[in-house]
């Protein structure tokens, strides 16, 4: 059943649906990276105009996707009893896609309406959690364990998020948990300023945080430690594109302005 007339998300939230479409429309393509079908039924369901959502990188943002699940699938293989947190989660079905094992728990969160609109498709199992609140209200931590080896990930959100409140979240991380990896992704001040109105147009967010250099992120909390740095223009996944989409993107990555437009980050603690 369609479900437009319980859509209702406001501040920005709108983008979660900039990357569904993404996901839906790699699951079609011929060289899909993700093979996302979950994602390509919830699109099915939601009667709505996506062609707005064109043209915001939808090839990068599957790239992205696809190594945040390998980094995933690498520590849950090294951590039994691993914790995952999903902050930002949106409408993304990477529960799904990698489908964890019994001894992991696995915690999704996003603003309490996405987590209204997430239970459309998603329950709450053993194992398994979905939390409303905010990435930046520091409550959310209580129902979050914190005695066990813990992978957060942070998929397109942080931009979102003004560099202070981003470093009071690393801070708070950092301490909270025992051990672990974290991983997001970093937009330039070339990138935030060459998306910034049509974003506004399309969905009311509004980018905050620009990243030009890495160190700008070790700054934000010294016990984070980098320990991988890519551009998805250089990701071994965009391998799968077609012959013209591999020209295109290895083209653009000769040139470090447009090549760091996006970093995919892993750090440790």
């Amino acid at each position: 059943m369609p479900v437009t007339g319980k859509i209702q998300l406001t501040e920005g939230k709108e983008t979660l649906f900039i990357t569904l479409y993404a996901k839906a429309v790699d699951c079609r393509a011929k060289r899909s990276i993700l093979h996302d079908r979950k994602a390509d039924e919830i699109f099915k369901t939601i009667d709505g105009d996506f062609t707005k959502y064109k043209g915001f990188g939808n090839i990068v943002t599957v790239v992205r996707a696809r190594h945040f699940d390998e980094w995933i699938k690498e520590f849950i293989a090294e951590n039994a009893d691993a914790v995952v947190l999903y902050l930002g989660c949106g409408l993304d079905t990477r529960i799904t896609r990698i489908s964890p094992a019994a001894g992991v728990n696995w915690f999704d969160v996003d603003y309490p309406d996405v987590i209204g609109l997430r239970k459309t498709f998603y329950a709450d199992r053993a194992g398994y959690k979905m939390i409303g609140s905010a990435v930046t209200d520091p409550r959310w931590f209580e129902e979050i364990p914190c005695d066990r080896p813990t992978v957060i990930v942070a998929e397109g959100i942080l931009e979102y998020i003004a560099a202070d409140d981003v470093k009071i979240l690393l801070n708070r991380i950092t301490d909270y948990f025992p051990h672990g990896d974290m991983m997001f992704d970093v937009m330039s001040s070339v990138a935030i300023k060459a998306g910034q109105e049509k974003l506004k147009d399309t969905t009311g967010a509004v980018l905050k945080w620009a990243v030009d250099s890495i160190a700008q992120v070790d700054d934000l909390n010294p016990a984070l430690k980098i320990v991988q740095a890519l551009s998805p223009f250089r990701s071994r996944f965009a391998r799968g594109l077609s012959p013209r989409e591999r020209l295109f993107y290895g083209f653009v990555s000769l040139f470090p302005k447009y090549r760091n437009m996006l970093r995919i980050l892993l750090y440790r603690f």
